[in-house]
């Protein structure tokens, strides 16, 4: 049966759909049948994945299955890859799958699981990319999700953010044991023992660290043009320089956050 990983936050610009894009390849690579669906209207995942999604018409597309009005099969919406990861894309008007389930009262809380129930036993790890708000698809996602992972940025707007993810999902779920809060696009240089970590930034690691406590996952993404370089060019990083630096911690957080 799957396991089910949420990558959320209620802030865009975390490095969300990064992380989870590089982790579900990532996983897929040690032999795994892995699933990712798409819920945000950015498509960031769709598109690295799948070409021309973004010209898929809403009914073949995720849209289709989390729409209340019409509920097609989640099945029927997913798409092979050459990248051994199988996809379910989204479309520019998930704001409007949002609104509808909201809409929809309790119908509409638990769709999304009642989609994935028939495809559990087909994958060994299903990934969720979710808006990056807190809305009726991100509730949806969580109340299925096994595991949080919420990356956020090591600044201040992205810790209150993040604590307020870390809220909600402690209301919709009764615990946070299940949840992470992963740093990204972090300099090494400000870790503890780095020759910048008494500035400014060195010290919110710190900070980072008493405000999540156990939550706080050990393993951080560095900040890489390696990462940003290879997304322009439409790959992940293990395409473009599997042997980089960046590519060997996004294999740690793997081991660590998905595969434990």
């Amino acid at each position: 049966m799957a396991r089910i990983l949420a990558f959320t936050n209620n802030k865009g610009g975390t490095g969300k759909s990064t992380l989870c894009v590089h982790a579900a390849q990532l996983t897929a690579q040690r032999g795994y049948r892995v699933l990712l669906i798409d819920l945000t209207s950015q498509a960031t995942a769709s598109n690295l994945y799948l070409e021309g999604a973004g010209s898929l018409p809403a009914p073949e597309t995720v849209w289709a299955s989390l729409h209340p009005q019409h509920q097609r099969p989640l099945e029927e919406v997913i798409y092979c890859t050459d990248k051994g990861v199988d996809v379910a894309p989204s479309h520019s008007t998930m704001a409007e799958v949002a609104a509808q389930l909201a809409a929809a009262g309790e119908m509409g809380q638990n769709l999304l699981q009642r989609q994935l129930d028939p495809l559990l036993p087909d994958y060994d790890f299903i990934f969720l990319d979710t808006p990056g708000e807190l809305n009726a698809l991100t509730a949806n996602a969580l109340r299925v999700a096994q595991r949080v992972l919420i990356p956020t940025r090591l600044n201040r707007a992205d810790f209150s953010c993040t604590e307020v993810t870390l809220r909600y999902i402690e209301a919709l779920k009764g615990q946070l044991s299940h949840a992470r809060a992963v740093l990204t696009m972090l300099d090494d240089r400000y870790l503890p023992g780095g020759i910048w970590s008494g500035s400014h930034t060195g010290q919110l690691y710190v900070q980072a660290q008493q405000i999540f406590a156990d939550v706080l996952s050990p393993v951080t993404i560095p900040d890489s043009s390696d990462l940003r370089i290879a997304f322009d060019y439409g790959l992940t990083v293990m395409d473009y320089r599997p042997g980089s630096a960046v590519c060997q911690r996004l294999l740690q957080f793997v081991e660590r956050e998905v595969l434990l």
